[in-house]
């Protein structure tokens, strides 16, 4: 080595003997700390900058940017919620969401259209056995000319007692005889029989031949009648007018009680009538032209059979300006005084209804495929609900008697 190297050396030898190492660690404590006070420092800055940011508001973000987020929010556990960052509205609220002052929520929505509001849950039934109804159902072919057919409960059996009939029918309260026009002529026949001729100058399109609750008395409209259909003593052949301001009325039917009348309008409206009034009582809704009365355009151009007291009549539900053509069959109960559609208390599709002299309700219904006839009593007691028997399928809902 040289000379210079051994100086270096030994220079270095006697700093090392000076130095303590105390010294080396009492140094890098010192700067450890420096950074540490600086570090916090910082710190204390960006705390006191955040905390200004939230007392001014900034943090909030504009509420047309919520809808972007899909974050669902939380329910919050007191009335005043705190604030999130993200927020968006749940997809279903466990609460009712708060009006304005100026805001009216009704209690209860209404369908000021007369359609129901709720659905109502289906009855138990007293009963699923068939024979347990203790009347005769009636069906009619889908024909211009259809067969009229009686079902007896008791086996499921059916009988033609008329066949091609060539109008409209009646079936008396008792299911024993059938009404109906045929040239002109008012003929009436024992069920399966051979019919009487009883009163000429009958005519069937707008007033089919409907029987009186006791069986006595037959709703006609004669070509000797001025004006408005008649009623006809089938005993004594008596034909007396119904009042003149009934006139314009078609389609009438008889209450179970003999005291109302209900019938159709030319409009496709209803109305109803009591005693030997002259005037009637229109229906809500039902046939209204205007928008706000009748919303969804409900007609029922044919009512069909009518309950013990005039309060709900079975009809064919149509919409205004709808042909008439093919709509003998009910599938709605509407209320004579406010108009509504009544919910059935029954599974599946009304395809068929009607009410006997009594104000029992024979319902028909269709659950995917499979038919079922539901017997309501005028109480509204489900009394029999029981699968129909696959022969009458294809035919369609007449009448249900005593």
């Amino acid at each position: 080595m040289s000379a210079d190297h051994d100086r270096l050396r030994s220079s270095l030898r006697d700093l090392a003997d000076v130095v303590e190492p105390t010294d080396m660690y009492d140094r890098a404590v010192h700067r450890s700390r420096r950074i540490g006070r600086r570090e916090a420092a910082v710190g204390t800055g960006a705390a006191v900058l955040v905390l200004g940011v939230l007392a001014s508001g900034l943090w909030q973000i504009p509420q047309h940017k919520q809808a972007d987020v899909p974050v669902a929010a939380r329910p919050q556990s007191s009335a005043a919620a705190r604030p999130s960052s993200v927020a968006a509205p749940p997809l279903r609220s466990a609460k009712p969401t708060r009006t304005s002052a100026s805001e009216t929520v009704p209690a209860r929505p209404r369908d000021p259209g007369g359609r129901p509001t709720k659905k109502t849950r289906p009855a138990k039934p007293q009963s699923r056995v068939l024979s347990d109804m203790t009347g005769h159902v009636f069906y009619a072919e889908r024909d211009s000319r259809p067969d009229v057919v009686r079902m007896s409960p008791d086996d499921g059996a059916h009988e033609v007692v008329l066949r091609d009939a060539p109008s409209s029918v009646g079936i008396s309260p008792d299911g024993n005889r059938v009404a109906y026009v045929s040239d002109g002529t008012l003929l009436i026949s024992e069920a399966g029989g051979e019919p009487e001729q009883v009163l000429a100058g009958v005519v069937a399109a707008d007033q089919a031949p409907v029987w009186s609750p006791g069986g006595d008395r037959l709703l006609i409209d004669a070509t000797e009648l001025d004006s408005a259909p008649g009623i006809l003593d089938v005993e004594t052949g008596t034909v007396t007018p119904l009042p003149a301001g009934l006139a314009a009325g078609q389609h009438f039917r008889w209450s179970g009680d003999g005291t109302t009348l209900v019938y159709a309008t030319s409009y496709c409206g209803l109305k109803l009538t009591e005693g030997d009034a002259d005037t009637s009582t229109s229906v809500p809704v039902l046939g209204a032209t205007q928008t706000r009365d009748n919303p969804d355009g409900l007609a029922a151009c044919k009512p069909t059979s009518v309950d013990i007291t005039g309060r709900r009549v079975t009809v064919p539900l149509q919409t205004t300006g709808e042909s008439t053509t093919g709509t003998d069959t009910a599938d709605t109960i509407v209320d004579t005084s406010t108009g509504q559609l009544e919910d059935l208390p029954v599974r599946g599709s009304v395809v068929g209804a009607v009410f006997d002299a009594e104000g029992n309700l024979l319902v028909r219904t269709d659950e995917d495929g499979r038919r079922v006839l539901s017997l309501f009593g005028p109480d509204n007691t489900l009394k029999v609900q029981a699968t129909e028997p696959e022969s009458v399928r294809d035919l369609d809902l007449l009448a249900y008697t005593r």
